[in-house]
């Protein structure tokens, strides 16, 4: 019944039907939409014409689409845009709309959600609610339909592509010419002879067009597989196969897994189940494995040099604390760009959870009539909590996995919207909330399997209601001076400052009451002598700000904060949000469930320091890092030096695409991507550990012979044939700090051979990172860097393995790919 829904939809899509494109309150374009399903892409029609490319500008941009760059769909008003609009058509629901105006109806609406960060959004509105689910329903079979086409045939969908490309004319053939640019394409320069032999060879049919000698789709292929000749995994085949009949049986492959792979463990059956999966030819029937076969199983997940088991599926132990774990976290994770001017918008929160992110940050202020979110003192745009909570935090908060979701808050709100927020946060997110007590008595963390499909609060949580009170009273009586400010870094609440509320906490609520009592009197009396029945005088609000952070028992460079309401403690548990003052404070004064917050700049000086004492301090409870506010363009701290000393929550801008986040996402892939990696021992005091002292430390020696390349992409600056070398990377450990490099191929990124070694000693191997790069090597200026990979030293396999490349963003590059032998030894 849903394939013939599905099929239907597709027929009306394929049809196309008018819609409105809505990019704003008085924005909206009545445009012809359709779908191109032989290339997958959604087409729309841009003024008098069809796009069938990318458009920019006015009404024409997002008008295409490709169905493969699309990350989901979403019916009803779920994105900024529809939200903002939609609240405006609620309160205008009384006056009729014109004519030319849209019907703005939240169940004729929906929206694309697509490009390479998913943070694009084409919002549309069909005519009725039928044509919209329509419209749903053929969007989401169709891009089924691609992602698995894509991952199943990535290698195959990558030659016909390439073939494409190639056929300028589209006539289904190419001539020599066009090979010769194709040759190009690939990255490989050869001279015109030898280009010439393998294209006469490849063109067994002597088919003519023009006059010219062409090659047809299954010609090319063997073109292509002339060109990507691999004697060393040639070699390799034939060294574990029957060299008189060219091919692999079972129990010769899974010898060979046994003995080079470092699968132990592999027996004959499984190995004929990987026959039956690879091989394409009719030894498929008779388990045996053809050249071809083996070359498509060793480009495959199995033959990663990433451990395949570590990123598809949660692998570690998850009943430990809490604190015993790193957790992938996000910094500002409203914001999609600047800190300072950019935009706050849900697709940052709905980004980093698809993402796999379990910490996000929610900056919240006083709005109008309820609680948003903005960075504070600055340009950036403001978003409704309620939205962020509705259309983000509860439909993704465990798209990535059901493990625990941890809501940082940044508290900057009043009395009576602090109370509207904790109304928000229950109603909303219902049962998924957290909303258990703590003992008072709590030892240990729980677990992230104990606090599976919860969503966790992080903020501070007010203490005796006496002094909330007399806290309360003392605010108001200084309204005017406590609800002003300078702009200060974030999480300066959890940092550097101290709530009214915290002031002597350890202090009997008697003995606190009367010293209240006291200095309010004084405060009072302060105010009539010195302020007059009119306005004040300049000045005099900056004097009694001394004073009442003088009577507080404040520094004068102490901001003083607005007071927390008694609902907070009704979310607040588990993560307590709570001011750092030093190690050692925290050894003698901190429960479990404290979880402070650090400059990168404090918790940098204290690691280096004294890293035994911070590994010491992360064991029981949670540290959260986060970048300086200088980074004002949304640049990252490296996240790596803090997860030596066991830092569980570094905060990453994740909207930038870089190093940091490349990094952060090698590591938690490691563990199915869940968001949750598990500390190793040495940092939860399992085992010995001295992060100074690593003398007596056995070592690791990693070799990785780098044998070739292939497919490695071109440089953009260069602009010409790529002569490509492969850099290794250890990133870690302080100590384990180290690089080294192959020699340089000139002119050939397609295939180049290295057969070379790459050896390195790695110290503390259980925070170690391998980082590999693809650099074009360049007389003018630095090498840039063509395609990278990262992999936990815990992740890696042993044996011939293929390292798969992406770009920066961690887009995958394939098939370009890196052919190496991976050997670990004990020293």
């Amino acid at each position: 019944m849903e394939d013939t829904q599905a099929t239907e939809a597709v027929k009306l899509v394929e049809e196309g039907t008018a819609l409105w494109k809505v990019r704003g309150i008085n924005k909206w374009f009545h445009r012809q939409y359709k779908i191109d399903t032989e290339n997958m892409c959604l087409m729309g029609e841009s003024k008098k014409w069809w796009s069938s490319g990318s458009t920019s500008g006015g009404d024409g941009a997002e008008n295409s689409v490709h169905i493969v760059d699309i990350t989901e769909i979403r019916s009803g008003w779920k994105t900024d845009t529809f939200n903002t609009v939609g609240s405006y058509f609620e309160k205008i629901k009384e006056k009729a709309a014109s004519a030319n105006e849209p019907v703005i109806e939240e169940g004729r609406s929906f929206s694309i959600i697509h490009g390479e960060a998913g943070r694009e959004t084409l919002d549309l509105v069909a005519s009725s609610q039928e044509e919209r689910d329509a419209w749903v329903r053929a969007l989401t079979y169709l891009l089924d339909k691609v992602r698995s086409s894509h991952q199943d045939n990535q290698y195959d969908l990558w030659l016909k592509k390439q073939f494409q490309t190639a056929d300028a004319d589209n006539n289904g053939s190419l001539t020599y010419d066009e090979t010769a640019v194709l040759l190009k394409n690939l990255n490989l320069k050869l001279d015109n002879k030898h280009a010439k032999k393998l294209f006469d060879n490849a063109n067994t049919n002597k088919r003519k067009r023009g006059g010219e000698q062409v090659l047809d789709s299954k010609e090319f292929v063997d073109f292509y597989h002339a060109l990507l000749k691999m004697p060393e995994m040639e070699k390799l085949f034939k060294t574990h196969s029957n060299e008189k009949a060219g091919t692999m049986s079972a129990e010769q492959l899974c010898t060979f897994m046994q003995q080079c792979q470092g699968m132990g463990q592999m027996t004959a059956q499984e190995a004929a189940d990987l026959i039956k999966e690879y091989e394409v030819s009719s030894l498929k029937s008779q388990e045996h494995l053809s050249f071809d076969g083996f070359y498509r199983l060793m480009l495959s997940n199995l033959f990663n040099i990433y451990n395949s088991a570590h990123q598809t599926a949660v692998h570690q132990n998850m009943n430990q604390p809490l604190s015993h774990y790193f957790i992938s976290s996000s910094h500002n994770t409203y914001l999609i760009g600047h800190q300072l001017a950019g935009t706050s918008s849900l697709e940052g929160y709905i980004s980093a959870l698809r993402r796999g992110c379990k910490v996000v940050e929610l900056d919240v202020w006083d709005g109008e009539d309820e609680p948003i979110i903005y960075h504070g003192h600055t340009l950036t745009t403001k978003i409704a909590l309620a939205d962020v909570l509705r259309d983000a935090i509860k439909p993704y908060a465990f798209i990535a996995s059901p493990y625990p979701l941890i809501l940082s808050i940044e508290n900057h709100l009043s009395l009576e919207q602090q109370v509207i927020m904790v109304k928000q946060f229950k109603e909303i997110l219902g049962d998924d909330l957290l909303t258990q007590p703590v003992s008072d008595d709590i030892k240990v963390l729980p677990s992230p399997e104990e606090l599976k499909g919860k969503i966790i609060v992080k903020a501070k949580k007010p203490k005796d209601s006496s002094l909330r009170r007399l806290a309360s009273a003392l605010t108001e009586k200084c309204k005017s001076i406590l609800s002003g400010g300078e702009v200060e870094d974030d999480d300066d609440d959890d940092d550097d400052n101290t709530d009214i509320d915290y002031i002597d906490s350890e202090e009997q609520p008697a003995q606190a009451k009367k010293r209240f009592e006291k200095k309010k009197r004084k405060l009072a009396l302060a105010s009539k002598q010195e302020s007059p029945s009119s306005s004040p005088p300049l000045g005099y609000l900056s004097l009694i700000k001394r004073k009442t952070k003088a009577l507080l028992g404040c520094s004068p460079k102490q901001k003083v904060h607005k007071p927390l309401a008694p609902e907070l403690a009704q979310i607040v548990n588990v993560c307590e949000g709570k001011k750092f003052v030093s190690l050692f404070n925290s050894f003698e004064s901190d429960m479990c469930v404290h979880f402070p917050s650090l400059r990168e700049n404090k918790a940098k000086n204290i690691f280096e320091t004294t890293p035994d004492d911070f590994i010491k301090f992360t064991q029981r409870q949670i540290c959260k890092i986060y970048p300086l506010g200088t980074r004002t363009d949304s640049s990252n701290l490296k996240p790596y030096p803090f997860w030596t000393v066991g830092a569980q929550v570094v905060t990453l801008n994740m909207q930038t695409e870089d190093k940091p986040n490349f990094y952060n996402d090698a590591l938690f892939r490691s563990n199915g991507n869940c968001g949750y990696v598990l500390k190793p021992d040495i940092l939860i005091g399992k085992e010995p550990f001295v992060h100074s002292q690593l003398e007596n430390r056995q070592t690791k020696v990693l070799r990785v012979k780098i044998i070739s390349g292939q497919h490695l992409p071109a440089s953009e600056k260069k602009g010409d044939i790529t002569d490509p070398y492969i850099q290794l990377k250890v990133r870690g450990h302080p100590l384990d700090k180290q690089k080294q490099r192959t020699k340089t191929i000139k002119n050939n990124g397609f295939n180049p051979v290295f057969d070379e070694v790459l050896e390195v000693r790695i110290g503390v191997p259980q925070v170690s990172l391998i980082y590999f790069t693809v650099r074009d090597e360049s007389s003018y200026a630095k090498d840039p860097v063509l395609a990278r990979a990262c992999i936990p030293f815990s992740s890696l396999m042993p044996g011939y393995r293929h390292v798969h490349l992406t770009e920066i963003t961690g887009k995958s590059l394939a098939p370009a790919a890196i052919f190496v032998h991976v050997a670990i030894q004990d020293v």
